[in-house]
């Protein structure tokens, strides 16, 4: 029922497009796991709903073709993804559900091409580097990933060009992809990868293979504690900064929602090596629900 009044609202008719948008906003239902798609997606104006499900699904699904499999696989995956990706931008259309409804958002909000490109290039990026070296090639790597899809976001959330304030805006993705890692920390040491910069590692006489190993230690805790504090600590002035620009509701539950999140990875302890963190429904529900009562009717 609300998803038929989304598409109403956007007016979404076309019986095809419908039913694709029906399916990006389903998996982003089923494959969010607390990292605010699904949560933020309710925060968006009704009319404006199916857009963003496409552009974040689309992201997710880029996504999961550069975490899985063997890598020169996942490189494969990611090339024919974006090819396929692109094509469908070009043309208006594709036979793929997800790419379809990405399609017709790109073209019904005049989004470049460059913004698809720029997320796919550092998703690539992501699967030939292991880990980042320094902590500012950390945070180009998080900017692409989730900073770009941030802005796309606010073009099609705001339906105009966010101008001055989309630097802010990438670096709020930036921060919350940041905080992700910490969140999936566990989940990429069992895939052997470790996104925590080599530098900071040495800083604190971390060991990369104890990390892999599973092995929690003093100074693992105060190197997690010191990453998770760069974030708190740049977030609350990076809200300020963007008050009174079009993200700026959206931006205060994106800060409060890493903010969520860091706790829990502190309070994690040594399970954050070997289980993912996730926050309860609960809690997110008292992040969020402030801005979904800004844009009731939902």
């Amino acid at each position: 029922m609300l998803l038929r009044r989304w598409l109403d609202a956007a007016g979404i008719h076309d019986p095809v497009l419908r039913q694709c948008y029906t399916v990006c906003i389903r998996d982003l239902h089923k494959c969010d796991e607390g990292r605010a798609g699904w949560w933020g997606l309710r925060a968006a104006p009704a009319a404006l709903r199916p857009h963003a499900a496409a552009i974040v699904t689309h992201g997710y699904k880029a996504d999961a073709y550069a975490d899985t499999g063997p890598v020169e696989e996942r490189k494969r995956r990611l090339d024919a993804y974006g090819k396929a990706s692109f094509a469908a931008i070009q043309s208006g259309g594709s036979a793929d559900p997800i790419l379809h409804a990405m399609a017709h958002t790109f073209r019904a909000f005049d989004l470049p091409r460059s913004l698809a490109e720029d997320m796919l290039t550092a998703m690539h990026h992501e699967i030939d580097i292991r880990q980042p070296a320094t902590y500012e090639e950390w945070r180009h790597w998080a900017t692409g990933i989730a900073g770009t899809p941030f802005v796309v976001l606010m073009l099609v959330l705001r339906s105009d060009r966010i101008g001055p304030w989309e630097p802010l805006v990438r670096e709020l993705g930036e921060l919350f992809q940041l905080t992700d890692v910490l969140c999936d920390l566990a989940d990429d040491l069992a895939d052997r990868r470790l996104y925590l910069p080599a530098d900071d590692l040495d800083r604190f006489g971390v060991r990369a293979q104890d990390l892999l190993a599973g092995h929690w230690t003093p100074a693992t805790a105060e190197l997690i504690a010191f990453e998770a504090d760069r974030v708190r600590h740049r977030l609350p002035s990076l809200v300020t900064a963007l008050d009174g620009s079009p993200a700026s509701a959206w931006a205060d539950a994106m800060g409060r929602h890493c903010t969520l999140l860091l706790g829990l990875v502190h309070a994690a302890g040594a399970d954050l090596l070997h289980r993912p963190v996730r926050p309860p429904v609960s809690a997110l529900f008292d992040v969020w629900q402030h801005q979904w009562r800004t844009v009731i009717p939902c």
